[in-house]
C-alpha cells in the first residue's frame, strides 16, 4: 500500500453480462482534487459509487486510509462511510424536511450529536455556502443550485476527509451552475480532497490537480490539466477533446 488516501486496485463491476468497469487502477492523495471526463456511459458515476461503496465492485479492490472497503464488515463500512461524503447529480435532499433538518438528520443518527451541537454544525455549513437566511425553507421552495448547495453543505456536516461529486451540475439551469462551482473551488483552495465526475472542463482545467478520461470502461489516461487537454496521448481522448470547447 501506498499512503494514498484513496487506491483503486484493478477495479472491475459488471451489472450481468455487461462489463461497465474494466481494470481500473489509481491513487488519490490527500488534499487532491481529481476530476473525472469522458463521454456519457464511460463508467463514471460507476467508479465513484465503487469508492464510497454504493456498488461493490466484481473484483478488485477499493482501499481508503489504509482500509480494503470491498471486505470491510457493514460495521466497518459504516464508521469509513462518515469519511467519505457524496453529492448526486439530483441532489437527493428530503423534501418533508426542512433545509437545517436535512443537515442535522445524519450527525444525530450516525455521529450521535446533541440537537443543540447538531443545528451548531449545520449552521456553520449553511453559512458557509450562502443558505444560512433558508434554514427553515423547504428543498422545493429553492432554486436548484441553492438546493444542490444544500446537498453539498449536508456532505460537509458529517466533516469527511473525501468529497465525491457526481456530476453535480448537470442537472442545474445554465445561470445556476457558477455558483455550485464557486463553492467547490473554494472547497479545493482549502485543500478538501476531492473527486468530481463532470462536464464542466473549465473547471477541470482550473481547479484538478489531475484529469481521468474515461472511455467505454477504461480509464485511458490520466494527467495534469494542462498536459490532458494540450497534450492528449490517447486517440479516443484527443478525439473527445476536439468535440468540446475548453475554457
Amino acid at each position: 500500500m501506498t499512503n494514498a488516501l484513496i487506491k483503486i486496485d484493478h477495479v472491475q463491476k459488471q451489472f450481468g453480462k455487461n462489463e461497465v468497469l474494466k481494470d481500473i487502477n489509481g491513487t488519490v492523495q490527500k488534499g487532491e482534487v481529481i476530476c473525472i471526463i469522458g463521454p456519457s456511459g464511460s463508467g463514471k458515476s460507476t467508479l465513484l459509487r465503487c469508492i464510497n461503496q454504493l456498488e461493490q465492485p466484481t473484483a478488485g479492490a477499493v482501499w481508503f486510509a489504509g482500509s480494503d472497503l470491498t471486505k470491510a464488515n457493514q460495521q466497518e463500512l459504516a464508521k469509513l462511510g462518515e469519511s467519505i461524503g457524496m453529492v448526486f447529480q439530483n441532489f437527493n435532499l428530503f423534501p418533508n424536511l426542512t433545509v437545517l433538518d436535512n443537515l442535522t438528520l445524519a450527525p444525530m443518527r450516525v455521529k450521535h450529536l446533541s440537537a443543540a451541537d447538531a443545528k451548531q454544525v449545520g449552521m456553520k455549513y449553511l453559512t458557509r455556502v450562502g443558505l444560512a437566511e433558508k434554514a427553515n425553507a423547504y428543498p422545493a421552495s429553492l432554486s436548484g443550485g441553492q438546493q444542490q448547495r444544500v446537498a453539498i453543505a449536508r456532505a460537509l456536516s458529517m466533516n469527511p476527509e473525501v468529497m465525491l461529486f457526481d456530476e453535480p451540475t448537470s442537472a442545474l439551469d445554465p445561470e445556476m451552475v457558477g455558483e455550485v462551482l464557486q463553492v467547490m473551488q473554494e472547497l479545493a483552495d482549502e485543500d478538501m480532497t476531492m473527486i468530481v465526475v463532470t462536464h464542466e472542463m473549465g473547471f477541470a482545467k482550473r481547479v484538478a490537480d489531475e484529469v481521468w478520461f474515461m472511455d467505454g470502461g477504461y480509464l485511458l489516461e490520466k494527467n495534469t490539466p494542462q498536459a490532458l487537454f494540450e497534450h492528449p496521448q490517447e486517440e479516443r481522448t484527443q478525439a473527445f477533446i476536439n468535440k468540446i470547447i475548453v475554457d
